[in-house]
């Protein structure tokens, strides 16, 4: 397609010379006789007349360009259904009548790939509009329509192949630039279709760098050299662009050498970048030039990362001799801490004092934390300490003139100040070392910001920082359980575990310590590891709390340990410990319609009993749940419950307890979850769906009905009212006097705990089948 559009440009472009004042003649012959055809006013020029005989071998060739049967075949019906027979044109209404079946049939595909774009996603409708824009029949009129002050390549000096992709790279130019002077700013997307177009034309442009513009060459600058936020590879971008750049003799600005020779230094090139940098020094390093700190300070970066630290300093003494940014000291830090010998850690410790003294009052937080990010990792905790301690004191203290930690700094609240910082930074490893240096210090952190970096490695999810965390935490727990051994032991003063001398021991392990590890275990099904852990947890005598007990018994649950979990929870008030609402959360899968995938008819009405005890117990601890009611879930699957073993009257029970004891009331989701009898909705079949709509249309009819006909009553809470009557009426028995229902329910109410509960509502009640 874009090799026949290429083609057909250049009979759109024909023109009559208006200087050649003779014309062809043309001749049928008819036996010896030759006969005019048409007038001489209607026949061709002899450069239309060569330009129409042109397209008939031009279209041929494109055929034997084609590589498959396929290709020629889609070209012959292209062809067929433009309706244009190119040796048959011999007049220059047979050119007009070309180019209008042209034109139409060009705007008939145009209409159906809008029509079919107007289907897709909009993201996938501009990638498809920029695909498109190199099949244009218009493309060198376009370069030459183009708006005032868009760049364009002009077509003229290239061949027809090399013109089919400069022709796409111009309408990608045509369709970025204005965006790019708008201010509505670079995309991810924007970019990289720019650089894609420029990378397929390249080869083509470099059979003529000369031809392409200045103002081109600067919006490619622009692209390439965006922001890494919106162009993750920017300076192999640049690189690309500015040997290309060279090769077309393009001057680069200073900003623009200075950023080429960053992008080849990157790109691994370093040799090539120094001897570029060292031969700028002349123009861009004079202090009079306008890029003389960038330029230095690209010096002081590269050198840096090659380690020539002596030409590193060199370029910051130049820049500081000129009250430049002490903060270039940064890079010469970094560098030295990462060297890693006595004499460099001296050194990076000299050049932050020396950026320290330079910044006075200028000194920023973030400019301390940048410093002891240098110096954690690289083991240079005693650096890090100095520099924190510095920040803290605003420079008042110096540590490495004393020599013993001030009382200051040797306590425990200095030092949960620092790990709180570090961990909030996110510097995990950090933070552990510190607190390991600080302990041999004899300062030991306190376990609430232990507790805080065991929680922070297990958020992490990797392997190698979760182990970290049950290592640490289980040392705290041995130190917990130590303590807990010679206290029994009547030792006035129990002995921790061993450390060395002048070493502070762990901090004893928490009820948290013992929470956070609970909930690791149970969330990767680590069963056996929770039921060691319990058993740590009874030698550390901590009085457990109801979020561990939940831990357990829910780890004993997903084990399948049913019983177990009963059991415990049995245990919780011999061990001074009430439910919470996620306890019953837990408890309600215990019971075996929950659990198993099918239960004997015949045990049906045992369970059922099981299933109004449970709900019993859970009555006995309504205080614990929020007085706004409780959780969606839970009561989802209470009713589900009942609803599964075929228990009416507990149905009923239940949902009038949810509402009245527990303030719930049941969403439209799941009203039709219980009508329909499944948990979750289908539509994959027309069934469901048929069935769905009738059982929607009917539900709404009866609450509008129920709101008298007035859509405003059912908003909000009053909507939750109506389905709940809904509900209820549809589970009210049909057979059997109100008598004999009245007396069932209160039965089934009396087992399931609500029976006093629900007595007061009788008055309340509105509906024969509101309330017993």
């Amino acid at each position: 397609m874009a090799q026949y559009a290429e083609a057909m440009n250049s009979l759109n472009n024909s023109k009559q010379d208006a200087n050649n004042n003779f014309s062809v003649q043309y001749f049928d012959q008819d036996g010896d006789k030759p006969t005019a055809v048409g007038s001489e006013d209607t026949l061709l020029s002899p450069e239309i007349a060569e330009h129409a005989l042109g397209q008939a071998f031009r279209l041929g060739e494109m055929k034997h360009m084609l590589q498959t049967k396929e290709e020629r075949d889609a070209l012959q019906q292209v062809i067929s259904q433009v309706g244009v027979d190119w040796k048959n044109i011999k007049t220059e209404e047979d050119i007009a009548q070309a180019k209008a079946k042209m034109r139409a049939y060009t705007a008939s595909i145009d209409a159906e790939i809008e029509k079919a774009k107007s289907e897709l996603p909009k993201e996938l409708r501009d990638q498809i509009t920029l695909e498109m824009s190199g099949l244009n029949l218009e493309d060198e009129q376009d370069v030459m329509s183009a708006p005032a002050g868009i760049p364009q390549i002009p077509l003229q000096s290239w061949t027809l192949n090399q013109r089919r992709k400069i022709s796409k790279l111009n309408s990608v130019i045509r369709h970025v630039s204005p965006k790019l002077r708008s201010g509505a700013g670079l995309t991810k997307k924007l970019v990289l279709t720019v650089y894609k177009s420029y990378q397929q034309a390249r080869l083509a442009l470099a059979h003529g760098w000369s031809n392409v513009p200045l103002d081109v060459w600067d919006f490619f600058w622009k692209v390439f050299s965006a922001d890494e936020s919106v162009n993750l590879h920017r300076l192999a971008h640049v690189s690309l662009l500015a040997k290309d750049m060279s090769e077309a003799k393009v001057t680069l600005t200073p900003a623009q050498q200075l950023l080429t020779i960053e992008a080849v230094f990157v790109e691994g090139w370093d040799v090539r970048a120094i001897d570029n940098w060292k031969r700028c020094t002349s123009t861009l390093g004079q202090e009079s030039s306008e890029s003389f700190q960038d330029f230095w300070e690209l010096g002081v970066r590269m050198y840096c990362r090659i380690g020539d630290m002596a030409q590193a300093e060199r370029a910051v003494a130049k820049l500081l001799e000129n009250h430049s940014d002490p903060r270039i000291l940064l890079p010469v830090i970094r560098t030295y801490s990462e060297k890693g010998t006595e004499q460099d850690r001296e050194k990076a410790w000299t050049a932050y004092r020396q950026m320290r003294e330079l910044l006075g009052q200028n000194m920023t937080i973030e400019d301390y934390d940048q410093v002891i990010s240098y110096f954690l990792p690289t083991n240079q905790i005693e650096n890090a300490l100095y520099a924190f301690v510095d920040m803290m004191s605003d420079g008042q203290i110096n540590l490495k003139e004393q020599k013993y930690l001030p009382s200051v700094v040797a306590n425990k609240f200095f030092l949960g100040k620092w790990l709180k910082r570090l961990i909030g930074a996110g510097d995990l490893d950090g933070a552990y070392e510190v607190s390991e240096f600080m302990r041999q210090k004899g300062v030991a952190a306190a376990a609430i910001h232990l507790n805080g970096l065991i929680g922070a490695w297990q958020r992490t999810g990797g392997a190698d920082n979760v182990d970290k965390a049950d290592e640490l935490a289980w040392s705290m727990i041995e130190t917990r359980i130590h303590f807990v051994r010679a206290r029994s032991q009547g030792s006035a003063a129990p002995l921790e575990k061993k450390e060395p001398r002048g070493t502070a021991p762990l901090p004893r392990a928490t009820l948290e310590t013992f929470s956070l590890l609970a909930e690791n275990y149970r969330v990767r099904g680590l069963h056996s590891r929770l039921e060691s852990l319990w058993e740590a947890f009874r030698d550390a005598e901590i009085s457990p709390d109801i979020f561990m007990m939940n831990q357990l018994l829910e780890s004993y649950i997903n084990a399948g340990q049913y019983n177990e979990a009963l059991e415990l929870y049995a245990s919780l008030p011999s061990r001074g410990v009430a439910p919470d609402p996620y306890t019953f959360s837990a408890l309600w899968k215990t019971i075996a319609i929950n659990r198993l995938h099918i239960v004997p008819p015949a045990a049906l009405e045992k369970e059922a009993l099981a299933t109004r005890n449970l709900f019993a117990e859970m009555v006995k601890f309504k205080e614990a749940f929020a007085p706004a009611g409780m959780d969606g879930q839970l009561g989802r699957k209470i009713l589900h419950s009942f609803r599964r073993l075929k228990d009416q009257p507990g149905f009923l029970v239940a949902l009038i307890a949810l509402k009245e004891v527990f303030n719930f009331l049941p969403s439209e989701t799941l009203v039709l979850e219980i009508l329909l009898g499944t948990t979750k909705i289908s539509w994959e079949l027309d069934t469901h769906k048929r069935r769905l709509m009738t059982v929607k249309k009917d539900m709404d009819r009866e609450i509008l009905a129920w709101a008298g006909g007035d859509v405003e009553k059912l908003e909000g809470r009053q909507r939750g009212e109506a389905l709940y009557e809904y509900l209820q009426k549809k589970f009210w028995p049909s057979s059997g006097s109100e008598e004999d229902v009245q007396g069932v329910l209160v039965d089934v109410a009396a087992q399931m705990g609500v029976h006093e509960l629900l007595a007061p509502t009788r008055k309340k009640a509105k509906r024969r089948f509101f309330i017993f």
